[in-house]
C-alpha cells in the first residue's frame, strides 16, 4: 500500500456523516443518562474523588464517570475521561454532548516549555496546536483549536476571583508523551507556546464542531528543558484539587 502521511486517510471526510454515534450507544446501554449541561473535565481520577469530597458531588446512576453537584445537579457536573489523552476525552465528551451537556471546562495537568514557569503554576490556555490525530478527523488541518472567547472570560475571571494566579497562553498538544523533542522544545517555546498537553486541541476543535462551549486550564506538574524534566505529579497535585474544586463551584454560583 502506498504510504501516505496524512490524517486522515481519506480526505474531505469531514461533512460526511458518521456511521458509529453516540446517541445510538447512550441508547442501547444507557438509555437514562442526563448529564449536568455544564461540566468539568478532569483527567485526574484521584483528583476527581477529592473534589468530588470537597463538593458533596454523587455520581449519576447509570452514567459513566459523572458527578452531579449540588444544589445544582441539573446543570453541573464533574467527569472524569477514565484517563488521558484525546481519544478517550473526545469520546466521552461525545457521550455528554449528546445527553445534553453544553459547556466544557477541562482542568488538569500540563508540561511547562517556558523557562520561567514551575511546578504548581496554572495556565488558561487560550489555543492550542494541533499535533494530535483526534482533532483532525473531526475538522480540516486549518482550523484552528481555540476555547470559546465567553467561557474562556469567565473561566478567567473565577479564578481571579478565587485568588489563583495564573497566566495565558498556548498549548502543544500532542499524542506522545515520550517523544518529545528538544528540536520541538525550542520550536514552540520560541512561538510562545507556555505548556504541552494532550487534551487541548482536539477538546476545542470538538467544542467547534458540535457546537457547545469550551475552555481549558492547565496546572504545570513538570518543567521540560534541553537539560531533561522534571516531574512533579504527586508534588502538585493538591494544586490541582484546588483549582478543579474552585472552577466546580464557581459553576454551581453562575447561571
Amino acid at each position: 500500500m502506498t504510504a501516505d502521511r496524512s490524517v486522515p486517510r481519506v480526505r474531505r471526510k469531514w461533512g460526511e456523516p458518521s456511521i458509529v454515534r453516540p446517541h445510538d450507544l447512550l441508547r442501547r446501554y444507557l438509555p437514562d443518562m442526563v448529564a449536568p449541561r455544564r461540566c468539568v473535565v478532569v483527567w485526574n481520577s484521584r483528583v476527581v474523588e477529592s473534589v468530588r469530597r470537597r463538593v458533596r458531588a454523587r455520581r449519576i446512576l447509570g452514567t459513566r464517570e459523572i458527578y452531579a453537584v449540588p444544589p445544582r445537579a441539573r446543570s453541573v457536573g464533574i467527569a472524569s475521561p477514565g484517563g488521558i489523552g484525546a481519544p478517550g476525552t473526545i469520546s466521552h465528551c461525545e457521550e455528554l454532548v449528546a445527553s445534553g451537556t453544553r459547556d466544557l471546562v477541562g482542568v488538569g495537568y500540563a508540561g511547562g516549555l517556558s523557562p520561567d514557569l514551575r511546578p504548581g503554576d496554572v495556565v488558561v490556555c487560550d489555543g492550542a496546536v494541533r499535533d494530535e490525530g483526534t482533532s483532525h478527523h473531526y475538522a480540516p488541518p486549518g482550523v484552528r483549536a481555540s476555547p470559546s472567547a465567553s467561557l474562556s472570560r469567565w473561566l478567567r475571571s473565577e479564578l481571579r476571583a478565587a485568588g489563583i494566579p495564573f497566566r495565558v497562553g498556548a498549548s502543544w498538544t500532542t499524542d506522545a508523551p515520550y517523544r518529545e523533542t528538544a528540536v520541538e522544545l525550542r520550536h514552540f517555546r520560541a512561538r510562545g507556546v507556555l505548556t504541552v498537553d494532550m487534551e487541548a486541541s482536539a477538546l476545542f476543535v470538538f467544542g467547534r464542531v458540535r457546537r457547545c462551549r469550551t475552555a481549558a486550564a492547565f496546572v504545570v506538574s513538570d518543567v521540560l528543558s534541553e537539560d531533561g524534566w522534571e516531574p512533579k505529579f504527586h508534588d502538585i497535585r493538591p494544586r490541582l484539587v484546588e483549582v478543579a474544586t474552585a472552577v466546580v463551584r464557581a459553576l454551581t454560583t453562575t447561571d
